[in-house]
Order: structure tokens, then sequence, then C-alpha cells
């Protein structure tokens, strides 16, 4: 998993400074997070228990379709399948290249997890 805001400060050193031209940067995190690792992170954070309910993509879409238009909920059923599949494990040089990109280390699925609990008790 690799933050948003990584993604975003990526794209702003590479669209707002030289050298970056033609250039493809593969944009990881520093772990590889499964359902279950996510879950578990979450209980610990949250202090309560958060399961991981598995890859049923049929229920996943089912849901998605009654909080969404029809066609996001397939799109976005399309992508975690393919996740599932083919999963995004970062090549090797690809840390030490986001980070020589971001100028620190990418951060890490734990620390977003614990700054967004930190924001949702703060409200």
């Amino acid at each position: 998993m690799v933050d948003v805001r990584d993604i975003a400060e990526a794209a702003a050193i590479a669209l707002t400074t030289s050298g970056h031209e033609g250039k493809v940067y593969n944009l990881n995190g520093p772990d590889a997070i499964s359902g279950p690792s996510a879950a578990a992170i979450w209980s610990e954070i949250l202090g309560k228990d958060v399961r991981y309910t598995g890859a049923d993509m049929d229920a996943f879409e089912e849901a998605a379709r009654k909080r969404g238009p029809s066609w996001s909920a397939f799109d976005i059923r399309m992508m975690f399948q393919g996740y599932l599949e083919r999963g995004f494990i970062a090549e090797a040089g690809d840390l030490e290249t986001v980070t020589a990109l971001l100028g620190h280390a990418p951060r890490t699925y734990r620390a977003f997890a614990e700054e967004t609990a930190a924001g949702w008790s703060a409200k």
C-alpha cells in the first residue's frame, strides 16, 4: 500500500522539477499489506476487533452498488480483483527510487492508520 500523500508529493515533484521527463516511477509503500494484516493493524489501533471478511468479489460489488453507481461498483471490483489476482509487490529498487524522489522514506500503512484514527478521535 502506498500513502496518498506520497503519491501526491511524488506527482508534485515530478511535475514541478526538472529531470523527470519520460520517467516512470513505481510508487510503493514500504510494507506488503494483506487484508488480514491490515485488519490486525486496525484492531490494535482502535482497540476492537476488526476482521478481514475475505475476497468475495460478488458480495463486494453488490454492496458497492448500494452505495454508488453500478458502473463504478463494477470498475472498483475489477481494480480490487486485479490486486487479489496479481498483487502489487515492490520490485527490486522501487523503494530506494521512491525514497530518493521524495527525499524521505515512504510512509507506512501503520502510520496512515494511526494518523487517521487520531483524526477520528479529534472530531
